[in-house]
């Protein structure tokens, strides 16, 4: 790869090329080597660990889960939670994409918790369901 960066950010991979630093990242949805097919997953690939966000900040991602459903909740320093809700993806018939906004207000800069996951609706039978925690800057 004369002339570019290949830059490995978790589940994906951004290529830099060196004329316009042009980029072609993978989706957090790819399964070439079929490990998706028939798992039940919450995958985060934006944010990252430590960004700083401001309000408004985009999350994407791919998941499996019982009746598509995403649910999210970022909370602030002390543990409370600023802001929650929730989102579809994939589901029975297969994984897919999801993406949300996160509205909230702080009065000061601090570290706050992302939260990324499904809910467990078996009552504990089984795998456990799929769990994201991503520390975040949360700004004013």
């Amino acid at each position: 790869m004369k002339g570019n960066i290949m830059l490995m950010t978790g589940s994906a991979v951004v290529l830099l090329g060196a004329a316009g630093c042009e980029s072609v990242a993978t989706s957090p949805c790819s399964n070439a080597d079929g490990a998706l097919d028939n798992a039940a997953f919450v995958f985060v690939a934006t944010p990252h660990s430590g960004q700083r966000v401001s309000s408004g900040f985009a999350v994407r991602g791919c998941s499996r889960t019982f009746e598509s459903s995403v649910q999210w909740r970022l909370t602030g320093r002390d543990g409370s939670t600023i802001a929650a809700g929730h989102t579809t993806g994939g589901g029975v018939d297969g994984f897919g994409p999801y993406s949300f906004t996160v509205p909230f207000t702080v009065a000061e800069r601090q570290i706050g918790h992302l939260e990324v996951f499904e809910t467990d609706e078996s009552d504990g039978e089984g795998f456990p369901p799929g769990q994201n925690i991503i520390p975040l800057v949360l700004q004013p």
